[in-house]
């Protein structure tokens, strides 16, 4: 029953507000960039009545971290499909996700995710990726945030998958700083038991990396600073059952 509220929820709440979504994305794609905390909020206040109506447990940490810098890059591990939601919930930015093109066919949350700012990508065709990567890169350039999962993929358990480290060129080459973002605990609402059910999450903010001045050797070495931190932020979380 519970599997079936929360599904039935999210597709009504989606739908009934993608006409807003469609404004939002319009305006923003015409300049009109002060729609981004708008867009933000809304989606901040749905994403928080998921957890809610969930029952879903959630510790935040390290909120004090987040840097000033309007381009940010936040990268985290991914642990489930709810990951996306807990980084919306509780992360107070308008947040644009990469996401696989296969979403772009998902009718009306495809309309939040452009409004997101989100970026849909094929990696399967390369000329295709790339555009997309530089459409990623510049959004982050506008001074918006961006957010990656370097696994590409969710682990479905605790443990971290391997890096794909082209996808820290979305930071790089924008300048952005990145937010290294450790989440504990999704897997257990929806990949554990393949229904959904309460769980306790944690989400650990890590010391931002700036990379406007990093030199060569510093992003080669760039991938693995963020997963040691990503880790760091694993190890020290509370938010298992």
């Amino acid at each position: 029953m519970r599997t079936f509220v929360f599904f039935l929820y999210f597709w009504i709440t989606v739908s009934v507000s993608s006409p807003i979504a469609l404004v939002l994305w319009i305006l923003d794609s015409a300049g009109l960039h002060a729609v981004r905390p708008v867009t933000g909020t809304l989606v901040r206040f749905w994403a928080r009545s998921l957890v809610a109506l969930l029952g879903i447990r959630v510790t935040v940490e390290g909120l004090e971290r987040l840097p000033d810098a309007e381009s940010l890059c936040f990268v985290s591990n991914h642990q489930g499909n709810f990951d996306i939601a807990i980084l919306l919930a509780f992360l107070p930015r308008c947040i644009g996700f990469i996401t696989k093109s296969q979403a772009a066919w998902f009718p009306f949350l495809n309309l939040w995710i452009f409004a997101l700012g989100g970026v849909f990508i094929d990696r399967e065709k390369v000329s295709k990726a790339r555009a997309a990567m530089d459409r990623g890169i510049a959004r982050l350039r506008s001074g918006a945030a961006m957010a990656i999962f370097p696994e590409g993929t969710r682990s479905r358990g605790p443990r971290m998958g391997e890096f794909h480290n082209g996808s820290f060129k979305l930071a790089t080459r924008a300048g952005a700083v990145i937010v290294p973002i450790s989440i504990q605990g999704t897997y257990r609402i929806w990949e554990e038991t393949r229904s959904i059910r309460p769980a306790s999450v944690s989400l650990t903010v890590g010391e931002p990396i700036p990379t406007r001045a990093m030199d060569g050797d510093e992003r080669r070495r760039l991938p693995e600073l963020v997963r040691v931190r990503i880790a760091r932020g694993l190890e020290g979380s509370a938010g298992t059952d």
